[in-house]
């Protein structure tokens, strides 16, 4: 069987990527799905010992920058991006208009860049189709995949099952169980639905912070706030004001800080659908075995990079400042995932950067 296949994938690829074709892709999608469907791509283990194995790998979930606009994510079925360090094994950007960049996977120490030939079966949003196929710029490497998707509920797409199979020139063909996603981090053009038409927010640009007018804070949030954190939310709120940054059309984050004492100020966050701010939850941030937070809701005197989504934090035990902790957190589909985090619990007299204090936990 598997010398078969490699005669038909032969003979596909020499029938139907010649220039004479222009409807190849579509024609080579038909029939390579049609081998999926019958199982004729063979699995490593029951290869020819003089064939090598592709080295695919997977992406590291802290270095994957989040999109400019939208995304197409594939991670292996038996892993979680939410905790596992490594899950990811197929991304694909996209624009506001679903305009495609080419996609991308590891193989070995490369990333390979992939471009989208040729589609077929069911459809979902964000052109996704049930059948896929991908080719690098040079020919040598191709990518189907076999997608099936979950009823859609809202904006985002779910990939609740798949198969990604690579094919390489001179490497056995590599398949994987897979899940995954799309959806977008999308601004809304006409500005903060809760600032009102007099009042406009520009959020053209990703993630850029705006201001919440302290008087669209619900009660409901800040009684929520005084049960996490014993603080005057109210009076705070309207001497500070209120930060908030878009995630989506409907939704964004709300940045609110109380202070207590004279070195720390506690920030909670939380996530707002903007046409009805009562609709809110609390977002919480991980906690690392022996050093317990005052609360999982808190982080103090907080410092964002914008561009990669990451806050850092820095807790100060003491007014002389050579003690406390630092963390960094990025912010990945309205929730928070430690980075990093350091604590120099000595309050022996020796001040230094934060950020040099004894690593504790690192993602």
């Amino acid at each position: 069987m598997i010398m078969a296949f490699r005669r038909f994938a032969r003979g596909l690829r020499a029938r139907y990527f010649g220039p004479e074709s222009a409807a190849s892709g579509a024609v080579l999608l038909s029939a390579l799905a049609a081998c999926l469907a019958a199982d004729l791509v063979a699995s490593p283990a029951s290869a020819a010992e003089d064939t090598t194995t592709l080295d695919i790998r997977l992406f590291r979930e802290s270095d994957i920058p989040p999109p400019a606009a939208c995304r197409v994510t594939l991670w292996q079925a038996n892993r979680d991006p939410g905790s596992d360090r490594f899950a990811t094994v197929f991304l694909e950007d996209l624009d506001f208009d679903h305009l495609r960049a080419p996609a991308r996977l590891r193989i070995g120490d490369d990333v390979v860049n992939l471009t989208r030939i040729a589609t077929g079966g069911a459809a979902a949003g964000y052109d996704l189709h049930a059948v896929q196929l991908y080719r690098s710029a040079d020919g040598d490497t191709r990518v189907i995949l076999d997608l099936a998707f979950a009823p859609e509920e809202g904006e985002a797409v779910e990939i609740e099952s798949g198969k990604l199979t690579i094919v390489r020139q001179g490497f056995l063909p590599f398949r994987m169980d897979v899940k995954g996603g799309a959806g977008c981090m999308v601004p809304a053009a006409a500005g903060d639905p809760a600032a009102g038409e007099d009042d406009p927010v520009d959020f053209s640009n990703l993630f850029q912070k705006y201001q919440v007018r302290p008087g669209d804070v619900p009660e409901a949030l800040l009684q929520r706030l005084a049960e996490v954190y014993d603080c005057d939310w109210r009076a705070a709120i309207d001497r500070f004001g209120v930060t908030g940054y878009q995630t989506s059309e409907e939704g964004a984050i709300w940045e609110l800080g109380c202070a207590l004492g004279m070195h720390n100020v506690a920030y909670a966050y939380a996530q707002v659908y903007l046409f009805d701010p009562g609709e809110h939850t609390l977002l919480s941030f991980q906690n690392v075995k022996g050093h317990p937070r005052m609360s999982p809701y808190i982080l103090f005197n907080p410092v964002w990079d914008m561009e990669r989504r990451v806050v850092s934090s820095f807790t100060v035990d003491r007014g002389l400042g050579d003690c406390g902790t630092f963390e960094r957190h990025r912010l990945v589909d309205a929730e928070f995932r430690m980075i990093e985090y350091r604590a120099k619990p000595e309050c022996d007299g020796n001040a230094m950067e934060p950020e040099a204090y004894p690593l504790i936990y690192s993602r």
